[in-house]
Order: structure tokens, then sequence, then C-alpha cells
């Protein structure tokens, strides 16, 4: 892990997403971005792509997706954007989505995985996990299985995961036996835990993915970034809330970031070259400050490994189990 003590901080809660890479140019650079329909996702593939990078946008819903990539080629006609089909709720279409990108043979740069679900009320994914966990970590799990080696291949390279505070308020005891505290992670379609409680459990599966990340992948010259975006407004994550969920971002705006500076630091750690070797961190407001790492269960490296383990055997039960497609 390199150190960020000799670089000075720049940017704050309050900096705006393409204020933060002046004078960078990403012509040549291939960035794949999950969920981009909605919230910063969508801030995150714009300011990519006025940068010149060749962003793919992967998401379940591709008339949303157009639509994006039509605003933004209105306002850079030459942006190279290309879509691709993959709902993170089905470990079949992450496959599916997977196994599309490596036939294009597009390189990947960067791999931002921005996508999230925040549920009042527990659903369940097609494949019998609670929300939370199948799409914020289990699908995302898969698509860097099946896509690492091609950002190995492309490297150096950056992969950025959008985690959130809320990683802090699982209720997990570091004191906890290591098979307890993945337990209390894998969570299925018949948990009793209630919606932010399964948000917070996804939001630390991601932080420790990251975390075994840079351990294992930091030597093939690729740069983990761990983020917590901050408190937005019209980020649409809270859709599921109806009324309040509405009544809230009202409230609070005064005190919220606005969609690009939500962004931004997702496209900091994309693609700053001051950080271009500064990995395994923890970001917020596009500095490397720690206070609200829950450093106890991130830095656990025989939870990082174990956690690790435990979503390795969910995939293989996954494709052991797997029919081919029907003709």
């Amino acid at each position: 892990m390199s150190s960020g003590s000799k670089r000075t901080r720049k940017y704050g809660s309050r900096t705006k997403a393409l204020d933060t890479v002046p004078n960078v140019e990403l012509t040549g650079k291939t960035m794949l971005i999950t969920g981009t329909t909605s919230g910063i996702g969508i801030e995150t593939a714009r300011s990519l792509a006025l940068l010149g990078a060749h962003i793919v946008m992967a998401n379940r819903n591709l008339v949303e997706s157009e639509a994006l990539k039509e605003k933004i080629l209105k306002e850079k006609p030459d942006a190279k954007i290309d879509l691709l089909s993959c709902d993170l709720s089905s470990l079949q279409s992450v496959k599916a989505a997977a196994d599309e990108y490596k036939q294009k043979q597009w390189p990947i740069h960067a791999l931002v995985l921005n996508a999230g679900v925040f549920q009042p009320i527990q659903k369940t994914t097609l494949d019998g996990y609670d929300s939370s966990f199948g799409v914020n970590h289990l699908g995302h799990f898969y698509l860097i299985r099946e896509l690492l080696p091609v950002v190995r291949q492309s490297a150096p390279a950056r992969i950025v995961i959008v985690s959130s505070h809320s990683h802090n308020h699982t209720g997990i005891s570091a004191t906890d036996p290591t098979e307890v505290k993945v337990k209390r992670l894998i969570q299925m379609g018949d948990t009793n835990e209630f919606g932010y409680r399964l948000y917070a459990y996804s939001k630390l599966c991601n932080v420790l993915t990251g975390f075994r990340l840079h351990r294992k992948e930091n030597a093939n010259n690729i740069s983990v970034y761990v983020l917590h975006p901050g408190t937005m407004i019209g980020t649409n994550i809270s859709r599921g809330y109806g009324f309040w969920g509405k009544a809230m971002n009202v409230l609070s705006k005064p005190f919220t970031k606005d969609l690009s500076q939500g962004a931004a630091t997702t496209v900091y750690c994309a693609a700053s070259p001051e950080i271009a070797n500064v990995s395994g961190k923890y970001w917020e407001s596009c500095w490397d400050d720690e206070k609200q790492l829950q450093v106890n269960l991130a830095r656990d490296e025989e939870f990082q490994d174990a956690f690790w383990d435990k979503s390795e055997e969910l995939i293989f039960k996954f494709e052991s189990t797997r029919r081919p497609a029907q003709s």
C-alpha cells in the first residue's frame, strides 16, 4: 500500500467530478461501469466519457442506457460508448455479460462497480439471495471473477468499488469467530433482518472484497479503491422508500452533495494520475481519510480471505447447477 502522507489534499466534499481531473486525457482507455442509469452512475459515465474514455455501461435497463448514451453524444459527438446488458440480480445474466465482454476483446483499464440497491423491505434475487447481498456484492463479485484476467492483461489498471460508511452499522463484533462473521454476511431470501441492516452487510462485503483484491492483485499492477460517495440527493437508490424517501431528500438537500459532487470521488479514483499507485485505501471526498473505516473488521485478513472463499463457493454452486440455455 502506497502512503498518502506525501500528497497534498486538493479537493473536498463540494468539488465537482470533472474538477478532480483537470487536464486528464483518457483517449485509448476503456472503462466498464455498472449502474449508470440513475444517480451518481450517470455523472460518473458522463464525466469519464467527456475525458475521452471508451465507456462500457453495464445495466439491466438498456432503454435508459441508450438514453444516457444519446445525451452524452449530444454533449460530445465523438464520445465512444457501448452498452452491455447485465442484471446483477441474476448470476446467469452476469455470466452472459462477462462472456459477451470477453468476446468483444475490449480491455479494461478501470472496472467501476457502482450499482447498488437499498430496499426498506427485503427482496430476493433470481438466485434466492437477499437483493442487497445478491446485487451489491455477489453479482459484482462474479463480474470481478470473470473479468479479472482482462483487467490483468490491461494493466496498469484500476478497480473502483463504491461502498458506504454504512459498512460500520452491521452490528458484527470483531471478536466473533471468523465463521460467524462470514455467516452473518451471507443473507438469503428468507432472512428476517431489516432493510438498512441488510444494506450495511452488503457494504461491508464491498470493503472486504476490495481490500482482498488489493492484497492479491496490486502486485499485478492493479490499483484498488474502495470509497464512500457521500450522502447525495437524486440518486434514486432509496426509491423503494416512496414518499418518505423523496421527503428526506428534500429536507436534507442543503446538507448533501449534488450528483457531480457525489461522483467526484469515483471519477478521481478511476482517472486521476495523482493516485495511480495508491491502492488498498478507503476514500471519501477525494481523500483516503479512513476515520470512518471500521478497521477491526475491514483490515482483518483472515475475515477477508474467508469471505472471499465463501463467495467463490457460492459461485461454484451456481455454476455446478447451471443448465445450458435451451435453443
